[in-house]
Formats: structure tokens, C-alpha cells, sequence
């Protein structure tokens, strides 16, 4: 039995190496093919979220609220890639990336507007604050209306950095969370009715 016992641990220690993702490595996947695949479905005077014809869907029917929904395994470090457009309603908007997702109360948002102005923040115990700048930025990277974008937010240690197109907008730190889930947000500020469609995320190892 003494003589098994370094081959009992070799094995353990091989096993524990294989199971950590490499860089470049998919965490999570989702086209919104299958409308089964775990993201909120509901609806009400507020907001609606469902998937619509292979895309996500986030409405938001009020102004001054911005809805999110979540989805996937607790990740740490993490780059997030997704296809999203502004498909009707007021270009004064937002939409973009959620990660490390704690609760509603508590996480990290990364996003951009249809009226090219980008942002990243934070809600802790359900209040938001921008972390980047004091205000929301503006980018002519970012192309008005109802544009498609390519976002990317990477959220590695304590460093967020937001990109579109390729191009990177803003980077900042903060060390509250540390991980989560990774999720999907639309808002609107004075005029109601913004519609977001969001396809093709996937989550990759840094």
C-alpha cells in the first residue's frame, strides 16, 4: 500500500493540472439558438428579456432603469465577446457586458451607448457608480443608431477593460469582486422603450 500511495498523488496532481482552462480556452458559449439555454424569460410593465429569432432580447419600457439578466458557471478571470445592437428606441441608451455577478446588489458592468458613449462601473449593494470617469465618455469608435458592435470586456484580477470593435475604450481597477457569473444589460435613461439584441457571446480564458 506505501508503494501506491506516490502514484495515487501523481495521478491527483496530473488530474489538477488538466482540469484548469488554458488561455484561449471557451468558458461558456451561447448563440440563443435554444431558448432553454438558461437566460431570463419574463415580462411586465417595466422590461421584457427573451430570446427572439437566435438573439437575446432586453426591452426596457420605462425610463431611468437598466435591466440584466445572467446566466453561466462562476467564473474568476474572464474575456466575454459579444455581438449586440440597438434595434429600436431612443440612441441616449446603454447595452453592454455583465461580469462577476454577485447578486442583483452587486457587480461589474461594462457598456456602451447607440449615441456613441461608452462606461464602466459597478453596482455594490445596489448602487451604481462609474469607475472609469465620472460621467459616461464619448467615442467616435463607437458608430450611432442602431449599429451592429462587437463588445469585449475583459475582467482579469482587479483590471475591467472595455473594448468595441477591436478597438479598447476604457480600462480601470477595483477590487470588490472577485468572481461570478457573466451576464447581459440594457437601460435607458430619460426616454423609455430601448430594445436591445445581443448574439453570439462566448466567454474565453485570459
Amino acid at each position: 500500500m506505501k508503494r501506491a500511495l506516490p502514484s495515487l498523488l501523481l495521478l491527483l496532481s496530473l488530474a489538477a493540472c488538466q482540469s484548469q482552462p488554458k488561455p484561449g480556452d471557451v468558458l461558456y458559449v451561447d448563440d440563443f439558438d435554444q431558448s432553454d439555454s438558461g437566460w431570463n424569460r419574463q415580462s411586465d410593465a417595466d422590461a421584457a428579456t427573451d430570446y427572439a429569432d437566435g438573439e437575446y432580447q432586453i426591452e426596457v419600457a420605462t425610463p431611468n432603469l437598466n435591466v440584466w439578466s445572467v446566466a453561466g458557471p462562476q467564473l474568476t478571470d474572464v474575456i466575454i465577446d459579444v455581438t449586440a445592437r440597438a434595434a429600436a428606441g431612443p440612441d441616449n441608451n446603454l447595452f453592454g457586458l455583465i461580469c462577476r455577478y454577485q447578486d442583483d446588489l452587486n457587480f461589474y458592468f461594462l457598456v456602451i451607448s447607440a449615441d456613441s458613449y461608452y462606461g464602466i462601473g459597478k453596482y455594490k449593494d445596489g448602487q451604481s457608480t462609474l469607475l472609469n470617469s465620472n460621467v459616461y465618455e464619448y467615442s467616435d469608435k463607437i458608430l450611432p443608431g442602431p449599429a451592429t458592435h462587437h463588445i469585449t470586456a475583459a475582467c482579469i484580477g482587479n483590471t475591467l477593460t472595455l473594448a468595441v470593435n477591436g478597438t479598447q475604450l476604457a480600462q480601470t481597477t477595483d477590487i470588490d469582486f472577485k468572481t461570478g457569473k457573466l451576464g447581459l444589460i440594457a437601460g435607458s435613461f430619460g426616454e423609455p422603450d430601448v430594445d436591445v439584441h445581443f448574439e453570439n457571446l462566448i466567454a474565453t480564458q485570459p
